[in-house]
């Protein structure tokens, strides 16, 4: 089944089911109160023009109640479509299991309200006397009139559409009344007229006190969470949800810690730890600061190294540098992170198993295997961006577009940002493994080594990409700029094949009062065969010279 069919076939579906199970409601409730309910953001109007009267309550009173009801029609009718539709191959949409009725009311009042957009519309394009239920719309049938069951099918499309769109957008507008009630709609307007990304800059913190904690850049995170493995060569303890007071205990015991924060945009944790693991005010004040560049910080009792560790987010096309700041002492590794992702699950499983001599060795080895993870995560996001390009490589040969050239500065931009990411980063292990510190064995070193030649081919491939992305956009304009010679050049021949016999016709279309050649009844057809061998004689021409 086509795809566009296919989805067309499902909104009509589901716009039937909603308008059907809708219709039974507003019977039922017409009945019931014997008033004239129209079912959408009419019976609010009606009820505000009749405020003084009893009707008036009735009216506004039933639309808050039908809102929320539309909202669980609407919610049952797509949470469970893939019973409904005939077309299987479209992705679900995600429903949270539970929102407020203040939820409920927006996206009922956000329904009804184009739903009476629709009625209005459809009202004034379409002028049909008769209803369009059932008994209607079989009866104009048998007729021969199908306009009312036109009506119902562009109404069930269009509402099916509605009603999918608007219930996709559940997730967002439970965010935005999360535990709001519906006295607090001062707090509501604020969220709502509240920047879509709020951060705080680096300007921000002009004047502040050297090692003052605030947090620069993106809250990623609603609630920090803090994970504790405690290993050593017998034994693992592993806590996904720890405590403070448990990862700061953690530092008295002769095992070796780590303790992996997500989250740092709370500035008494990090200064719990800071404070507890003896961590300078400084350092403390940078693991907040996501707008740093990667570096390393090498003091007496602890290593504080500084790297971005990128992902690949797929609904945007683009990649995001995550901070991930890392401090190495004799028995303990404190990692902290802005977000739940990483790559660092085949190292915790390695700890789990006890596979190779992870748990043989001190922290400074646990700490080369996250820095050894974090760059092996950019082979991932180059080889998606390799795959970007030979894609619009294809796309450039083929039918250049603007989105193409768009997509190309896109990327250009992000080469720009993991390369301003990657060679602060070289310097960083550089710097690790050349550093004379007692907290960097020997034996870690070589593997150092290995990871200093990793980000060595990073650097390379990231090089490389960009002198390609370079080449397309040189290659994007040079085949724009060859489309448009093309239609210049065509143009240009068919205006050199009309100059001349425009000419002729120009001077037969003079007003002089005597043209001798007018008198001659053969004149209009010798004009029109000199015409025609011009065009032949030119055509020829252009072939033999190539240009056409």
């Amino acid at each position: 089944m086509n795809e566009k069919f296919g989805i067309i076939l499902n909104r009509l579906i589901i716009g039937f089911t909603f308008a059907f199970v809708y219709q039974i409601v507003i019977g039922i409730a017409t009945s019931l109160l014997s008033l004239p309910l129209t079912g959408n953001i009419g019976d609010l109007i009606s009820g505000i023009e009749k405020i003084e009267s009893e009707q008036g309550s009735i009216f506004i009173v039933w639309w808050v109640t039908s809102t929320i009801i539309i909202t669980a029609i609407a919610l049952l009718v797509v949470k469970y479509k893939r019973y409904l539709s005939p077309y299987k191959k479209e992705k679900n949409i995600h429903i949270p299991p539970k929102i407020t009725a203040f939820t409920a009311i927006i996206i009922g009042a956000i329904i009804s309200f184009l739903f009476f957009l629709l009625d209005l519309t459809i009202g004034s394009l379409a002028k049909i006397d008769s209803l369009t239920d059932v008994q209607a719309i079989y009866q104009a049938a048998t007729v021969g009139d199908f306009a009312p069951l036109t009506v119902s099918l562009t109404f069930s499309i269009i509402a099916g559409f509605i009603i999918v769109g608007v219930v996709s957008r559940t997730s967002r507008v439970s965010q935005i009344t999360h535990e709001i009630g519906i006295n607090d709609l001062t707090r509501l307007s604020r969220i709502i007229n509240k920047p879509k990304e709020e951060r705080t800059t680096i300007a921000d913190t002009i004047g502040l006190r050297p090692g003052a904690l605030v947090h620069i850049g993106e809250r990623k995170v609603d609630k920090i969470r803090l994970e504790l493995i405690e290993f050593d060569k017998d034994s693992i303890i592993e806590n996904r949800d720890a405590t403070i007071e448990e990862c700061l205990e953690s530092r008295r015991k002769s095992n070796v810690s780590w303790v992996n924060i997500i989250g740092i945009h709370d500035p008494e944790i990090i200064e719990k730890f800071g404070n507890v693991f003896g961590l300078h005010a400084l350092h403390q004040s940078n693991i907040m600061n996501t707008e740093l560049r990667p570096s390393i910080e090498i003091s007496d009792d602890y290593i504080h190294i500084i790297l971005k560790m990128p992902h690949f987010r797929d609904d945007k096309g683009k990649i995001d540098l995550e901070q991930v700041s890392l401090v190495i002492a004799q028995d303990h590794l404190l990692s902290f992170q802005e977000i739940e992702q990483d790559f660092f699950d085949e190292i915790r499983k390695r700890l789990r198993e006890n596979v190779g001599t992870i748990r043989n060795r001190a922290t400074d080895y646990l700490a080369y295997t996250l820095i050894d993870a974090i760059v092996d995560s950019y082979f991932v996001i180059l080889e998606k961006i390799g795959d970007i390009t030979e894609n619009l490589e294809d796309e450039l040969m083929n039918n250049p577009i603007p989105n193409t050239l768009q997509t190309l500065q896109l990327l250009k931009r992000q080469m720009i940002m993991l390369r301003k990411a990657v060679w602060p980063a070289r310097e960083v292990i550089d710097s690790l493994q050349r550093g004379h510190t007692s907290l960097i064995h020997d034996e870690t070193n070589t593997y150092l080594r290995d990871t200093y030649n990793h980000i060595i081919q990073v650097i390379d491939t990231i090089e490389g990409l960009r002198d390609v992305i370079g080449g397309m956009v040189d290659t994007y304009l040079s085949s724009v700029s060859n489309k448009m010679n093309e239609v210049m050049k065509t143009l240009t021949v068919i205006a050199s094949i009309f100059i001349p016999i425009t000419f002729i016709a120009g001077i037969y279309g003079t007003n002089f009062s005597y043209v001798p050649e007018l008198e001659w009844e053969g004149s209009y057809f010798v004009m029109i065969g000199v015409m025609v061998i011009i065009v032949l004689v030119m055509i020829s021409w252009f072939r033999r010279k190539n240009w056409i």
